[in-house]
């Protein structure tokens, strides 16, 4: 199997090695991904619709633009993983490693992440609209202008960068967070 520009492959099982693979526009329908690896893999404008993946990795690949819908990532190494301006819908991430990921200016909805970590991601000016982040380690992770409605960030690790509107945090995390918020509110707090 090769990975050429505006692949379509369907209704089957892939598994395999396509590092540093340059395939735009390509397709994975009613597909399961198993081991395979996309390193460095630029797949910009991908579509993934009703797909599988268990164990890719696809660390420093650039998937811009691409429309995932209906998938599932389970025990992924995504890190550096660039998928600015993409769409995603109806996509869970399960104990993924997303470190460095970019998900700068995406639509999110509908998406969880469960017990990822999510450090010095960037969701910078992305649309997060029904979101879970369950169990996930977010150290310096940017919101920056992030518009957010129903994101949920309850039993994750919080040290943010940017702002939290839009969110639900618990009680431990707002202790957590709040020399953030007091600087977000101009407040100096200072105990001598």
């Amino acid at each position: 199997m090769e990975l050429t520009a505006r692949f379509e492959i369907e209704d089957t099982t892939v598994t395999g090695v396509f590092e540093d693979v340059n395939a735009p526009a390509g397709a994975f329908r009613h597909a399961r991904l198993e081991r395979v690896e996309l390193t460095g893999a630029r797949l910009r404008s991908l579509t993934l619709t009703d797909v599988v993946a268990q164990r890719l990795e696809a660390s420093g690949g650039d998937w811009s633009g691409a429309q995932l819908r209906q998938v599932e990532f389970s025990d992924c190494r995504l890190a550096g993983l660039r998928l600015i301006q993409a769409d995603l819908r109806n996509v869970t991430f399960r104990a993924c490693r997303l470190s460095l990921a970019m998900f700068r200016g995406a639509t999110l909805r509908d998406v969880t992440f469960d017990g990822c970590a999510l450090d010095e991601a960037d969701f910078a000016e992305a649309a997060l609209r029904a979101v879970r982040f369950d169990g996930c380690k977010l150290i310096a992770t940017d919101f920056t202008n992030a518009r957010m409605l129903r994101v949920d960030l309850r039993g994750s690790e919080l040290d943010p960068v940017g702002g939290l509107r839009g969110t639900t945090i618990d009680s431990v995390q707002l202790a957590g967070i709040a020399p953030l918020l007091a600087r977000a509110a101009g407040i100096t707090v200072a105990d001598e």
